[in-house]
């Protein structure tokens, strides 16, 4: 086959696969582009626009504003979100286009300070399945993810507050994996950091930015987990790799990888998902579609938190501030509910989706004894999951247990971990 027949016949692939957009979208990098259109066209709740909307904000003083900008901010993130005018340095505090109610507390809020509460506009921006947005500054050209309030949103996830608590959270979240990727590269996941968040104390509202840039724009594709258990989409991609049976596939190249990561992701930092539903995860593949088993986390706002890891890891701030009920102490409780939220494709039967409870927790287990280099009953008291709608679950006790004693003992000067053969540090970029 020519060069050129097999540059065609890749192409026809992608047009086949959906994941060739033919308008293009306000020149977003390949990989956002095709990460705006799985979360809005193949997401089993809703059909979202993946069209490119004009976004609106308001222009506020940073005097105003709390903030948490951590030093891994990029210059250009910084750029896009802040300006001076009249010698003062201001923030554009985005309106999310659906909501109806919080905004307008925001608009009474600079009334009240005697601040201009007239919408503006600067931000390109996308929907995604829930109540983020993809944003491109048009100047810089920087892409972001945004997340404030609304009352409106697709699918399940309504009427959403995001509280300045809840965004110092998810901001100190990001300083504890960051803080440990760097000291040791994951071999089973990628962390979309979240290292800025705003917020208007007097209100409890807060704005919170993620980064996009871990998603390389070429030889990679990132699939949100609802995507690859999409009706058609899951079966497309399946396919792709010369299977006839989506949900073994996808059991052994999204179930099993999200039980490798979200174990090596507690080992290092002691967090543990509490809402760990399919908006939260994405799967990588490579340049031919085929899973690389790494899989992408987004959002550890709402996490549990083992203390005795926490406290190994001398992470004080977090201690103070976290959700005490997320706060477990001589346990910590692992959850996976891939199809919370989603419908169910008809390629996946109850037998098979309980089949995913059992499949997640063996390689959860069995990637923590690993990581760790501790045997898994010198780690933890065993015990069955349960299931709740389309959650499992277990909780994990681990007090008095040997193993356990000595990987704490070793966290702090070691991260309690065995390190890869390809392990290397990562440098993220520097701002203020």
């Amino acid at each position: 086959m020519t060069q050129l027949s097999k540059s065609i016949s890749k192409l026809i692939l992608l047009i086949a696969t959906g994941l060739v957009c033919i308008a293009a979208k306000a020149q977003l990098g390949q990989n956002v582009e095709e990460l705006v259109d799985y979360e809005t066209q193949s997401n089993a709740v809703s059909v979202r626009s993946n069209e490119t909307i004009k976004l609106r904000h308001y222009e506020i003083p940073l005097r105003l504003i709390e903030k948490e900008i951590s030093n891994r901010t990029p210059e250009i993130i910084k750029k896009a979100l802040t300006f001076e005018k009249n010698g003062e340095k201001y923030i554009r505090w985005i309106i999310n286009p659906e909501d109806t109610k919080w905004h307008l507390e925001v608009a009474q809020w600079l009334k009240t300070n005697k601040v201009d509460a007239e919408p503006k506009t600067h931000f390109e921006a996308h929907m995604t399945a829930s109540r983020s947005y993809i944003v491109r500054d048009p100047e810089t050209g920087a892409e972001m993810s945004m997340k404030v309030s609304t009352n409106q949103t697709g699918g399940f996830w309504k009427d959403k507050k995001q509280s300045w608590d809840d965004a110092q959270q998810t901001k100190l979240a990001a300083d504890v994996v960051a803080e440990m990727v760097e000291k040791r590269t994951p071999d089973n996941f990628i962390y979309l950091d979240e290292p800025a968040v705003f917020g208007i104390k007097a209100l409890d509202q807060g704005m919170i930015i993620r980064m996009l840039g871990e998603l390389p724009s070429k030889g990679k594709h990132y699939i949100p987990g609802f995507s690859v258990l999409h009706e058609e989409e899951g079966k497309h991609l399946a396919k792709l790799n010369g299977s006839d049976d989506p949900a073994e596939f996808w059991k052994e190249h999204y179930i099993k990888p999200l039980g490798r990561g979200i174990a090596e992701l507690f080992a290092m930092t002691g967090l543990a998902y509490d809402s760990p539903h399919s908006q939260n995860f994405l799967v990588e593949l490579d340049n031919n579609f085929k899973p690389t088993g790494k899989i992408v986390f987004r959002d550890l706002g709402d996490s549990y938190a083992a203390q005795e890891v926490i406290e190994a890891l001398g992470q004080t701030k977090l201690l103070k501030i976290w959700e005490r009920g997320n706060m477990l102490k001589g346990r910590i409780m692992i959850a996976q509910g891939v199809l919370h939220g989603n419908s169910k494709p008809s390629w996946i039967s109850e037998k098979q989706y309980n089949a995913y409870g059992t499949a997640f927790f063996i390689e959860f287990e069995k990637e923590l004894s690993r990581v760790t280099a501790v045997p898994l009953q010198q780690l933890f008291a065993d015990g069955p999951f349960s299931r709740s709608g389309d959650y499992f679950s277990k909780d994990y006790s681990f007090g008095g247990k040997s193993g356990w004693s000595d990987y704490l003992r070793t966290i702090g000067k070691t991260h309690g971990l065995v390190r890869s053969a390809n392990s290397c540090s990562v440098v993220f970029s520097t701002g203020l």
